[in-house]
């Protein structure tokens, strides 16, 4: 059955929703839609409207993805001499505590991991994000009845696009998502997300100031930056003085986009992006990549000029919304292909989703059933190297007293003669067992373990758990209840006759504070005489 999946990107003044059909073979764009917040609207309201936004699209789904403002989060990037995701998480929020204007346990952390450094260290781009702000969300989420998979950045549906476009971009390339209240700035080096980055400039701030610079309304003047742009194609004075306080805006965004690289450790010439590509509704300004490209001295490009927009293609003959509902889509589609990015998700919630905690379970059911097979065969490897090793020693054995006993004789020897020499052999290895007696023969593994265990008295608290036995020595292992009774267990075995030499080959305490763990090494008597 296909599923649905919905990207929800939550920004300063609207919702904005994409739904993604996920196939067997193909995900495909299903829906969207936006629906306009009240101003400073409360958590509440923000899932209010959200939820009537689903109802009234039809946009209903099996999973939910939600975005957040990047700029409300603190971002890091940090080194770590390890990759693995369990040791970073357990110390990433020491890393992150000195540079966070909040406590540790008022923030919300995860990290993506970006490239790998050329001194042996792991890049890491941790994010930390405010409960006070996360909480109230979702909760209010709940109480319309949403319960989201995941939890992230807006910037995050950078990303995505980032993916999608790969065989259209540069190794070295940025991202700019130009909204109403801020724009998101992400950096990627050879396909990894090395930095992202909320800038303060946007599409309100810059209405704001022309605004201020013209002495019009705000809404004017985004009306006229929107209307006008910076193309110089039909010139006036009216139209001449909103482009040039455009044109003074560009700059300093310009500027600002300069400073984050630097930030981001870029500012040598080889690394600098080679293309910035832009999103968001701000995007759409006329004549924004020349100005942006003049200022900075690199291509810009928008996304919807981009030949091969991938499945963000889906949007048809709506083609302009491309860049203002990229982020849901991104989130949506992210899902659909089980992307790696943030998630601040608060564990107790993120138990309660009954489909994470099911995928949660068959995970934990393919890794014990994996370690389970692995144990298995360890084990049966080991036990037949054991066996193998055990029957070369008796081969040879064998082969050593046959040669003794039925020797090799260089020149010709009649048959007659070589079956004299071997009855003669016979009869001396005879003899010399004869001679010696009973007592001197060499014990079967099962005598041997009866001899041993006779002579340990039965008020000594002993275990034996492995006996092994050779033509020269046994060597046991067990537990005893203190050191005291391994070397009461040696005495008794060295007055035995059976044993030249009793050795502790190794005695500690027990793992468990119970008792002893000892090894003992017993030298067997061996035959002596020609025919031993």
């Amino acid at each position: 059955m296909p599923e649905k999946i919905l990207g929800i990107d939550i920004g300063s003044s609207r919702v904005k929703v994409v739904q993604v059909t996920r196939g067997f073979r193909v995900n495909q764009m299903t829906g969207y839609g936006s629906t306009r917040l009240p101003a400073d609207a409360d958590p509440l309201q923000v899932a209010t409207a959200l939820v009537e936004l689903i109802s009234e699209q039809n946009l209903e789904s099996d999973r939910y993805l939600v975005a957040l403002p990047t700029n409300e989060t603190f971002l890091r990037r940090l080194s770590f001499p390890f990759s693995a995701e369990r040791k970073i998480s357990q110390v990433i929020g020491f890393e992150l505590e000195p540079g966070l204007p909040l406590p540790l346990n008022a923030v919300q952390i995860d990290f993506v991991k970006t490239e790998p450094r050329p001194e042996g260290t792991h890049g890491v781009l941790a994010a930390a994000f405010p409960k006070g702000v996360l909480d109230p969300l979702l909760s209010a989420f709940q109480e319309v009845g949403i319960q989201p998979e995941v939890v992230d950045l807006d910037g995050s549906g950078l990303f995505f696009i980032a993916g999608q476009l790969k065989q259209l971009l540069p190794d070295k390339f940025a991202i700019l998502d130009i909204g109403q209240g801020k724009s998101n700035l992400l950096y990627q080096n050879r396909g990894k997300d090395t930095y992202l980055r909320s800038l303060t400039m946007g599409c309100g701030q810059m209405s704001r100031n022309v605004a201020e610079i013209l002495g019009i309304s705000v809404d004017e003047a985004m009306e006229k930056i929107f209307s006008i742009g910076l193309s110089e194609e039909e010139s006036s004075a009216a139209k001449d003085s909103v482009r040039g306080a455009v044109i003074s805006q560009v700059e300093l965004l310009a500027r600002e986009i300069e400073l984050s690289l630097m930030a981001a450790k870029v500012q040598d010439r080889e690394l600098w992006p080679e293309l910035l590509l832009l999103n968001g509704g701000g995007s759409l300004i006329k004549g924004l990549p020349e100005a942006l490209e003049k200022a900075l001295g690199i291509q810009v490009r928008c996304l919807v000029d981009m030949e091969d927009l991938g499945l963000l293609g889906h949007f048809g003959d709506h083609m302009a919304d491309v860049p203002v509902f990229s982020v849901a889509a991104g989130l949506a589609f992210k899902g659909a292909s089980r992307r790696m990015g943030f998630n601040f998700q608060a564990e107790e919630i993120r138990g309660q989703n009954p489909l994470i905690k099911w995928r949660q379970q068959v995970s934990y059911g393919l890794v014990a059933c994996a370690v389970v097979a692995f144990a298995w065969l360890g084990s049966t490897g080991i036990d037949i190297y054991a066996k193998n090793k055990r029957l070369a020693l008796i081969n040879q054995s064998v082969d050593e007293v046959f040669h003794r006993t039925v020797p090799q004789f260089k020149g010709s020897v009649r048959p007659e003669q070589y079956a004299s020499i071997v009855k003669n052999k016979i009869d001396e290895l005879n003899q010399s067992v004869a001679l010696f007696g009973a007592e001197a023969r060499q014990h079967s593994s099962a005598e041997l373990l009866r001899i041993i265990s006779e002579a340990i008295p039965k008020d000594l608290d002993v275990t034996v758990s492995l006996l092994t036995v050779d033509n020269e020595r046994v060597r046991l292992s067990g537990r005893a209840d203190g050191f005291k009774t391994v070397d009461g267990v040696k005495n008794r075995l060295v007055a035995l006759e059976d044993f030249e030499e009793v050795t502790i080959t190794g005695a500690k305490a027990a793992t468990d504070g119970k008792g002893v763990q000892f090894g003992l090494e017993l030298l067997r008597q061996q035959l002596s005489g020609e025919g031993s």
